[in-house]
């Protein structure tokens, strides 16, 4: 199965580690550092234009996405049922 991250970006499902909530994360040092690093090693795609709400970390890369972090999580959880996914 297929997440849609917005835009023309879909990932697959089952390559899905986490996905952060930009806006509850932006005091956290530890997050702060791992998004400065994933973006030095040019790992992060922004999928659309609009303000990121949500960084997704797959097997591969990271994404930011303009869609909510609920909105993610709730189109992945039929897919993956009784895995925290969402870091809120």
């Amino acid at each position: 199965m297929f997440l849609h991250l917005g835009g023309n970006c879909l990932v697959l499902a089952a390559q899905v580690i986490t996905i952060l909530n930009l806006k509850s994360t932006e005091d956290s040092k530890i997050t702060a550092e791992m998004k400065e690093l994933l973006l030095a090693e040019g790992l992060v795609e922004e999928v659309s234009p609009g303000v990121p709400k949500s960084l997704i970390i797959t097997d591969e890369k990271a994404y930011l996405s303009p869609i909510s972090s609920v909105t993610l999580k709730n189109r992945l959880s039929s897919y993956k049922k009784g895995t925290p996914l969402v870091s809120l």
